[in-house]
């Protein structure tokens, strides 16, 4: 977030009133500080947040260049990409993730030490010892490193404590040489790429030496920015891929020598170079600079306003708010945090106020913004990675993908539709909703424009960076058309500014989960885990997806959506495949509960975030937000069984409509009987029973629909009929500030 963040957030409290915006004001002051504890971001002078600033710039910047005007050698590029990144997380990002002025970390010293090591051991290994190690000498190497970085951590610790370093100020000495090693390596990639590639894998000295500074410098970037789970993963892999030996059984392999590895992962594009950095370097570039241009040009503040103005009044009309912004707003985002930041400080004070309680306030923008990262056309990063995995067209993805964000979007604001009505909340006063929105409306509707070209170039067959990269242009001119969503010379620089800082985030990831990717074409990871997952599940369907339904939520945990997802389609993707789901089927499976890890106990990351911003304790929000994201756990399911719920990829037929219409039908359903009310609280056996009907309704079989229709009708027609609510349910009655 960032000073940026805070910016964006007084923009969007303009015309309310002064009481709604001191709240949201608290709340985005609340969010800013949790996510600082969170991510552990330096509270910078205003010398380094300038520099850090300018850094971005250049880094979108030199993206706009590449995606509108000339392509860079595909390694080239990713290597300058790199480099960005790893300079804006060294300078942002702690080392000691703001754990206090008397926390001083190991891990960076380890590394700078390997690195060091490296400058000395490797050339001495190559040209003086040949395969006869000096193993005295190696090891008094060692030990001299050990002791100078032992020191080195002790005369830090000494100076934080001294200047009471509990929240750094600035980039500390070792960051300047983790940004130096990680500049010399990048440019070294960026200068030699089409020599290196004519060597046709030989590998020299100054290889070795660069190769280990960028997978160091990326291990440790990936510690900061990201946490301990993702760098454990990196570093594993690369152990594997060394001492594969050890292993026993089907994971065996002989083990690869430290410079066929630095071959294999910094020579060639299939590790730290490969897919996950290169869609992250093209596609997810120009995405981010739309979505900030959009968000520039007043585009956020407008979806909010709307969405208040065309269900605010409603009962639980914040909540409904929030799922219509959030929804509205994943055009522009795709991302259910960011969804939380922006949306969250202005919808839950709201609900608060109107009788929804904390936990429920702060569940209902979380399980409303995680459908951000599923609902077209952004649909986050990992689209764009899943296209250039099946080998298709980014626009069949999004097509795919349409009916299932609906289906959980319905059962989302059909859900909080009849929980507010069991809990009695209320809509906002006609004199709390601006009555400008309709006209805010016709207005500045145009700023949706680029939302429009966008799919029309996608769906005209388009490549993603070129709509991208016009529709960015068009977002920029449009803005000129009204003084009020004019971009100043200040917020032109901004979305450059904004769109490479978030660019870091997704970049050093990207580069970490490219070792996955590496070592399993180094070692032929992927058949084995396929066999084990087979044996498994003894090749049966259900058992599959149920173990990779449980792998994509465990590993979701402390990983981003990017990771995990690769993760996945290289560790159970084959076998599903194996067992007769459709390869587009499978990987949107993966894709899902990667997903639903951000909003799944014990880590969940999007509720936690939501509940900090309500002031609301962990497990109750995050128990209700899965409760109303309940659909999105079914979904799947039944998109592989039956793919006619994926847009696109079985021949268009007047059958495509009823399966639409009983998807939705059985969603609401599902929505009704989470709730538990219609028109008075439902009995467990009633809401067990409509829950297993819309299942029917949901899962695309005429004779299913039928009975699935039939029960439906029966329950609903009970709570007109026996209107007696559970002994334990007390309706609740309408307070006079709700008159």
């Amino acid at each position: 977030m960032g000073d940026e963040y805070l910016n964006d957030v007084a923009d969007q409290l303009k015309g309310m009133d002064e009481a709604a915006r001191k709240e949201a004001a608290e709340m985005a002051k609340k969010a800013e500080e949790m996510d600082k504890a969170l991510s552990g971001y330096r509270s910078n002078t205003a010398f380094f947040i300038k520099t850090m600033s300018i850094i971005a710039i250049i880094f979108a910047a030199f993206h706009f260049y590449t995606g509108g005007f000339g392509m860079f050698t595909a390694i080239r590029q990713r290597a300058i990409h790199l480099m960005f990144a790893l300079w804006i997380c060294f300078i942002k990002y702690s080392a000691n993730k703001n754990k206090g002025p008397n926390k001083e970390p190991v891990l960076p010293y380890v590394y700078l030490g390997i690195i060091l090591y490296g400058l000395i051991a490797i050339p001495l290994i190559s040209k003086v010892w040949n395969n006869h190690h000096n193993f005295g000498v190696e090891a008094a190497i060692i030990v001299v490193i050990a002791a100078i970085m032992f020191v080195a951590r002790k005369l830090t610790l000494k100076q934080r404590i001294k200047e009471n370093l509990a929240s750094e100020n600035r980039p500390m000495w070792y960051d300047y040489l983790f940004m130096l090693a990680g500049a010399v390596g990048c440019i070294y990639m960026a200068i030699n790429t089409d020599l290196i590639l004519q060597r046709a894998g030989f590998v020299y000295t100054i290889d070795q030496i660069m190769g280990l500074m960028l997978l160091v410098c990326t291990i440790e970037a990936t510690r900061r920015s990201i946490g301990n789970v993702l760098m454990g993963i990196g570093i594993f892999m690369l152990l594997y891929c060394r001492f594969g030996f050890v292993c026993g059984g089907i994971f065996w392999h002989p083990g690869f020598t430290f410079p066929m590895i630095i071959r294999h992962f910094v020579l060639t594009d299939a590790a730290l170079w490969g897919t996950p950095i290169g869609v992250s370097a093209s596609y997810i570039s120009l995405f981010l600079l739309l979505g900030a241009a959009l968000h520039a040009t007043g585009l956020a503040e407008l979806l909010l306003k709307v969405a208040k103005g065309l269900v605010g009044h409603f009962v639980g009309g914040p909540a409904k708010m929030a799922v219509v912004a959030s929804s509205m707003f994943a055009m522009i985002s795709g991302s259910s945090t960011s969804n939380v930041a922006t949306t969250g400080v202005i919808t839950i004070p709201l609900m608060k106020r109107t009788g929804i309680p904390a936990p429920l306030a702060g569940a209902t923008e979380a399980a409303a913004s995680m459908g951000g990262q599923v609902t077209p056309p952004v649909m986050g990063a990992v689209a764009f990675i899943m296209a250039e995995f099946l080998g298709i067209s980014y626009v069949k993805i999004v097509v795919a993908a349409a009916l299932p964000a609906l289906l959980y979007y319905v059962s989302v604001f059909t859900m909080i539709h009849f929980e507010s009505h069991k809990i009695g909340a209320w809509g906002l006063k006609k004199s709390e909703i601006d009555p400008t929105w309709k006209h805010d409306l016709l207005t500045k509707g145009f700023l949706l424009l680029p939302v429009v070209l966008l799919v029309y170039m996608l769906v005209k067959g388009y490549t993603a960076m070129a709509s991208c990269f016009y529709s960015f242009l068009l977002a920029v001119a449009l803005s000129f058309v009204r003084k009020d969503t004019r971009l100043t010379v200040k917020k032109f620089f901004g979305i450059f500014d904004q769109a490479g800082q978030t660019l870091c985030v997704v970049a050093v990831p990207s580069a970490i989960a490219g070792f996955v990717e590496g070592t399993a074409t180094l070692t032929g990871l992927t058949p084995s885990i396929t066999k084990v997952l087979t044996d498994l599940s003894n090749s049966n369907m259900i058992l599959t997806l149920l173990i990779t339904m449980t792998m994509c939520l465990v590993l979701g945990m402390g990983v981003p959506t990017v990771a995990n997802y690769i993760l996945m389609t290289i560790m159970t993707v084959p076998t599903m495949i194996s067992v007769g789901v459709m390869p587009l089927a499978a990987h949107l499976f993966c894709f899902y509960f990667g997903i639903m890890s951000e909003l799944t106990p014990p880590v969940a990351i999007t509720s936690y975030t939501a509940s900090a911003i309500a002031g609301a304790p962990f497990w109750p929000t995050a128990f209700n937000a899965v409760r109303l994201a309940a659909v999105a756990y079914i979904v799947p399911y039944i998109f592989v069984f039956n793919t006619s719920l994926l847009l696109g990829t079985q021949p268009f037929t007047p059958q495509l409509f009823i399966v639409i219409i009983t998807a939705a039908l059985g969603s609401l359903s599902f929505a009704i009987g989470m709730a538990g009310f219609i028109r008075r609280k439902m009995f467990l056996i009633e809401r067990f029973a409509i829950c297993g009907f819309a299942v029917l309704l949901i899962t695309p079989d005429h004779i299913q629909d039928l009975i699935g229709l039939a029960g439906i009708a029966f329950i609903v027609a009970m709570q007109w009929i026996y209107k007696k609510n559970p002994k334990n349910y007390i309706p609740p009655v309408k307070p006079k500030e709700a008159a």
